[in-house]
Formats: structure tokens, sequence, C-alpha cells
């Protein structure tokens, strides 16, 4: 079942790619489409309603690439702010948060997050550790957190409805996130399982890795 009207997917393109040192990720080439292009054709194909958050100068660049039908807004200093911008550029009940950091999320993930959030107020794509978790630095002893199997590591899309998350900014504070905002107002977070390479860029190691799943995926 796709979004139609009911779901507003915002997709987060405003970082300037800082850790990565190859400039503004929304723009960064992925198999022959930026991964600003990636993000938006993959949220067309689940709902209607698409609102892109951009760097003020890149506006005019983005509603070129998006096209009329997708909304394009300009973005804040923080992700955060860029998120709000583009929230309160929607009205659908249902939101969407999608980020061009995130090139491997397909329809269907994107679908059955959508039909969890339905049930249960709130849900977001998760990948399981398979190692297990310590706290620690190089030269000491490390603390062991988890057991391989008990960390969940978030990625997106995240799906929550309009309404709770408005009462939840009332009173929130800082950098919380989504699903501490979200909780504050009674509503839990589903976990709906994804597979490992849903990755997210944010090093060069990461993009490499990137890079080499997408050539894997032309082999297969």
């Amino acid at each position: 079942m796709s979004g139609g009207d009911e779901v507003d997917a915002i997709v987060l393109a405003a970082g300037q790619g800082e850790r990565l040192g190859l400039g503004p990720k929304a723009w960064l080439v992925l198999g022959g489409r930026t991964l600003l292009e990636r993000a938006v054709a993959t949220m067309r194909l689940v709902t209607d309603r698409v609102i892109v958050g951009v760097a003020a100068a890149d506006l005019d660049r983005a509603r070129t690439l998006c096209g009329g039908e997708v909304g394009v807004v300009p973005g804040g200093a923080t992700h955060r702010e860029t998120m709000l911008a583009a929230f309160r550029a929607g009205s659908a009940p249902l939101v969407l948060i999608h980020d061009v950091v995130h090139p491997f999320v397909t329809p269907a993930l994107a679908r059955e997050v959508i039909e969890a959030a339905r049930g249960r107020g709130a849900a977001v794509a998760a990948v399981v550790a398979t190692s297990s978790a310590y706290r620690g630095a190089p030269g000491t002893t490390p603390v062991r957190l988890a057991a391989a199997g008990e960390i969940w590591l978030v990625r997106r899309p995240f799906v929550f409805r309009r309404a709770d998350f408005t009462r939840g900014l009332a009173t929130a504070g800082g950098d919380e996130g989504l699903s501490v905002i979200l909780a504050r107002v009674g509503v839990p977070t589903e976990l709906v399982p994804a597979p490992s390479w849903n990755i997210k860029v944010s090093t060069a190691d990461d993009w490499a890795v990137a890079q080499a799943l997408w050539g894997q995926a032309l082999q297969s």
C-alpha cells in the first residue's frame, strides 16, 4: 500500500558533508544519480507528497532536479532545523523522515515502516548489531554493554503521526531524538528490521562501502 496523500515524505538534504570531506552529500553521485535524486525517486514510489530540505544556496538547483511536483524548502543550520522547516511545509497525517545519507532505502522497506507506524504510532527501520558492543577507548579496558543481537542501529526511514510529534515538540529541548520526543507523549517507536546493507554514509569509509555495494549490486 502506498502513502498516497496520507504521508508527507521528508527528504533531508541540507548537510554540508564536513566529516565526509567531499562537499554536500546531496550532490554526490552513486550509480549515475545524485544521492538527492535517488532519495526523491524512492519516495515518489511511496507517496505523492515529497518535501525536500536543502541548503538555501542550493534551492534553484534542487528545484530543477526534483521537478515541480516535489516541494523544496530552505533548510536551517542544523539537521533539526531542516527537518522542522520541511515538517511545517506539509500537512499529511503521517510523516516519513528520510535522508540522502541512506542511499539504499527501498520502497518496500519504506512501506513496511509506514504500515508499522499506522498500527503503533511510530516506527523506524533499524539494523541489528551482529557483534557485542563495548564502551571504552584505545588503551583502556572496555566495558561490555550488550551481546550480539541486543543492540539495534537506527536507520531510515522513520515514520510518525503528525499530531503526536506536534504535541511532543511543545516540550522538546536540545537535540532530542525523534523517539524520545514521541515517547514523552506516550507514543512508542516500533523497530522494523532492515537489511545490514541499509547503511548511513557519514565518513569516507562509509562512502567507499556504498560504492562497493552498488558495484556488487550491478554484478549480481
